[in-house]
């Protein structure tokens, strides 16, 4: 009787270890190259009918090919959606003069984030044309169109300058000036953004959102076993993704200088609000600011009942026309 029921406790310990180590597979592998996202139906409205959110949509395919994006600027030709009629309205009562809809004062490059791809940040550029500035939005490696199988969450050399090449062959491909610019970035684009912000660049200002200090902090805070990170660590590397203790936002952003915002969640459970606090501490700019989203979590940030869009546009509307 003993030895038969040691017997099945070594068998469920194997049957327990063999069950960790694919769990941690399966998530190094999502790691390095998550499974990507469809287009949804409300992509596809977006794009047939530009002109009824107050823009335009162009598509490019930048950087060697590397880089599907979409130029996203305010059409002068249509009415105003919903949403760009309520920023104005709200950045109205601010006391923010702003100039009639279709003008460009600005550019405005979005990164989105993990099992993201470019068309999921239409409505957040629907909202920046509407206060006068061109969005540029790539699909990030791994992720939507693109051509490049793995990603490393902005350590590489090549995604560091991504933005900043992007924008620059943009600009001479569309024949527009790419200064005054800023760097917009969320949950993963936000490592992207603070990783291009790090080196020197035409960015006026940046604003973070919902992002993190170490990318093993963050694993560890959702695992809470230090073993299941490394050998979450390990298999990504094993697919070819990031070293993630390498994955350090805030080691890059004491490189930092230009004016930073960050916003972050109070119920975000996915990177705790702690992280991007911590983040936000290590930026070296002289003028910073750390905004709490009452209420929001990792998925719905941008949509409660705070005026975050009105909050951001006014950041990046106060630095850009310095």
């Amino acid at each position: 009787m003993v030895k038969c029921s040691v017997k099945k406790l070594v068998i469920l310990l194997i049957l327990v270890g063999m069950g960790l180590l694919a769990f941690t597979y399966y998530q190094g592998k999502q790691l390095a190259s998550p499974t990507r996202r469809l287009l949804q139906d409300y992509h596809h409205e977006w794009l047939k009918n530009p002109e009824h959110h107050g823009i335009s949509i162009k598509r490019a395919t930048l950087l060697n090919g590397m880089a599907p994006c979409l130029i996203v600027a305010p059409d002068p030709k249509s009415q105003l959606g919903q949403r760009g009629q309520s920023i104005r309205e709200q950045l109205t009562t601010r006391g923010i003069k702003l100039t009639p809809h279709g003008n460009i004062i600005g550019n405005l490059v979005l990164l989105h984030g993990r099992n993201g791809r470019k068309e999921d940040l239409l409505p957040v550029a629907e909202r920046f044309c509407a206060v006068g500035l061109r969005c540029i939005i790539p699909d990030l490696p791994a992720h939507g169109e693109s051509p490049i199988s793995t990603v490393q969450f902005g350590f590489t050399d090549w995604e560091k300058n991504l933005p900043q090449q992007l924008l620059l062959e943009c600009a001479t491909l569309q024949n527009f000036t790419p200064t005054p610019c800023a760097l917009w970035g969320i949950s993963m684009g936000g490592s992207f953004a603070t990783r291009a912000a790090s080196a020197e660049g035409p960015w006026k200002c940046l604003v973070i959102v919902s992002s993190f200090d170490t990318l093993e902090n963050t694993l560890l805070n959702n695992s809470h076993s230090q073993t299941l990170t490394n050998l979450t660590s390990y298999f990504c590397r094993q697919h070819g993704g990031a070293n993630i203790p390498q994955v350090t936002p805030a080691k890059w952003a004491k490189s930092v200088t230009i004016p930073t915002l960050v916003a972050h969640g109070t119920s975000d459970s996915l990177i705790h609000p702690e992280s991007g606090k911590k983040l936000f501490e290590h930026f070296s700019s002289t003028k910073k600011q750390w905004i709490e989203v009452p209420g929001g979590d990792h998925d719905n940030v941008l949509i409660t009942p705070m005026p975050l869009y009105a909050t951001m546009a006014e950041w990046i509307l106060e630095n850009i026309i310095l």
